[in-house]
């Protein structure tokens, strides 16, 4: 049984197409409800079992509310994919914190819900695995884009010391970060892009920031298929492998910024 949060598109959706290929119940997460029950239509017309769940993330009370729903329902998580995401707009350091609130909120203190919310029922039944949603972003410097780079850097270091606890604790349970580069999503739409208190006037805009959605929609358009990044997931679950980085030509620059840190030389 899977739980996705962030299942009502993108990498999320993809995710609970690959989980339920294998016979696995879903239960899907989204604050979208209505692209969230066309996923859900999709998947009971291909035989699946799905729980849809109107879910904030960014709230801790609506993630275990989640957690009970699953467990009421389904009695059961093997695995979760804390996978809701979003960028968030406006110039960082001169607009509103707002900004950082919403996108700290979805972005790591999802993250942060959905470990509290579902290792205790994970290890309590002997097994499971949960995937946590960063970005290449956490691995390398993303100027023009503080809140959402600090945010993955943040599921990154979760992750990675979550995964030694896992181990050096023997638990059955274990967990992934997943790192992609560019993928089709819509990422850079709607709620995904523009906080909810309303977009910055155009004359407070950051000029690195506005240069920097413009790369962005652009990587985003010409990126890899959804499908191809859950495969990957599905993959290192098997394979109990904690990273996952979907674009081999996109890995060697976090090695190059690992080199230049102990070189002490300062950022390109």
């Amino acid at each position: 049984m899977a739980v996705i949060t962030g299942g009502a598109s993108g990498i999320g959706r993809a995710l609970a197409h690959a989980f339920a290929a294998r016979g696995m119940h879903i239960v899907l997460a989204d604050i979208d409800e209505q692209r969230m029950r066309t996923v859900e239509v999709e998947l009971a017309e291909a035989g699946s079992q799905v729980l849809p769940v109107v879910c904030d993330t960014s709230t801790e009370p609506s993630v275990q509310a989640l957690a009970e729903a699953t467990m009421s329902h389904f009695g059961a998580a093997h695995v979760l994919c804390n996978n809701a995401g979003v960028v968030g707009k406006g110039d960082p350091w001169r607009g509103p914190i707002s900004t950082w609130e919403w996108v700290l909120g979805i972005n790591l203190y999802g993250v942060i819900h959905g470990v509290r919310a579902f290792l205790p029922i994970m290890e309590d039944q002997g097994c499971g695995h949960i995937v946590n949603t960063a970005s290449m972003a956490g691995l390398l410097a993303m100027p023009g884009s503080a809140p959402y780079a600090v945010s993955k850097a943040g599921v990154v270091s979760l992750t990675e010391g979550l995964f030694v606890e896992l181990k050096a604790r023997a638990s059955a349970v274990s967990t992934s970060v997943l790192c992609p580069g560019f993928v089709k999503t819509n990422l850079m739409d709607g709620q995904q892009w523009t906080a909810r208190l309303g977009d910055e006037p155009a004359a407070t805009a950051d000029p690195l920031g506005v240069m920097m959605e413009s790369m962005l929609r652009d990587g985003v358009q010409a990126g890899i298929d959804a499908t191809d990044v859950a495969a990957q997931v599905v993959d290192a679950i098997d394979a109990d492998r904690m990273w996952v980085l979907t674009h081999a030509d996109m890995a060697p620059l976090a090695v190059q910024r690992m080199e230049r840190a102990v070189a002490q030389e300062n950022p390109a």
